[in-house]
């Protein structure tokens, strides 16, 4: 009975000590872990001279890493994002590295004067820039071009911004007057149109005893009107 009593008593004891052990071994092996650690600030909207001043009282370091972010809530310059994050344990001396921000992001609007419509729209919705409105206009430069751009081209705008566009629909065409080609040869009439790029029709003959063969006898367009690269000269000439 003794014996049993004694063996009861030591299991007893031994249920007892080691949960006792296991709590205190865990209690000094967080303090040895933690001792000296402390909690990384939240250093996010401070300047870097505040933010210098936080850490340097706590006995630790700050870096600032290049290149900055964006951030819309956080003014230009100010701590936007900080590594570790607050609230992470850390020992004396430890670093903590600070992007600074770069406040709202911008983006250039890009030089595509002279470019086709589809080549701009291309462009500007690679970089988050949708089309506003678009304005035509004629003669100002080659079919389908853009001419110029609201807000102006190189100005900083943040993504998002609609772009209206200036674009020539039809291109800008060089004028002549019509001369009169009456009583002239045909043949000096052909050589006048291809010595100035002009685009000479169908050569209409028609009988006019009297007058030698050739001869002008009517003209289109008629003498004094407005005469392009574009326009056909058709004449009408004796046979």
């Amino acid at each position: 009975m003794l014996k049993c009593a004694e063996m009861a008593a030591r299991l007893l004891a031994l249920t007892v000590f080691l949960p006792v052990a296991g709590v205190v071994f865990w209690f000094a092996l967080v303090y040895t872990v933690h001792q000296g650690a402390m909690a990384v600030p939240d250093l996010r909207g401070s300047t870097v001279e505040q933010a210098r001043a936080v850490v340097h009282d706590l006995g630790m370091e700050i870096e600032i890493e290049d290149p900055g972010v964006f951030s819309a809530s956080i003014r230009p310059g100010a701590v936007a994002v900080q590594r570790p994050h607050s609230g992470f344990q850390v020992k004396v001396g430890a670093t903590v590295t600070v992007r600074l921000s770069l406040g709202n992001e911008r983006v250039a609007v890009p030089d595509i004067r002279g470019e086709s419509l589809q080549s701009a729209l291309r462009g500007l919705e690679g970089l988050n820039l949708p089309i506003g409105a678009r304005i035509g206009v004629d003669g100002h430069a080659g079919p389908d071009q853009v001419i110029a751009t609201g807000p102006p081209m190189a100005t900083e705008v943040p993504p998002g911004t609609e772009i209206d566009l200036l674009v020539n629909m039809t291109p800008h065409e060089e004028l002549w007057v019509m001369p009169s080609l009456m009583s002239r040869n045909v043949g000096l009439i052909r050589r006048f149109c291809g010595a100035h790029g002009l685009r000479l029709g169908q050569v209409h003959e028609v009988s006019y005893p009297g007058l030698a063969s050739g001869m002008v006898l009517r003209q289109y367009p008629p003498a004094g009107s407005p005469l392009s690269r574009s326009d056909i000269i058709s004449v009408w000439v004796s046979r």
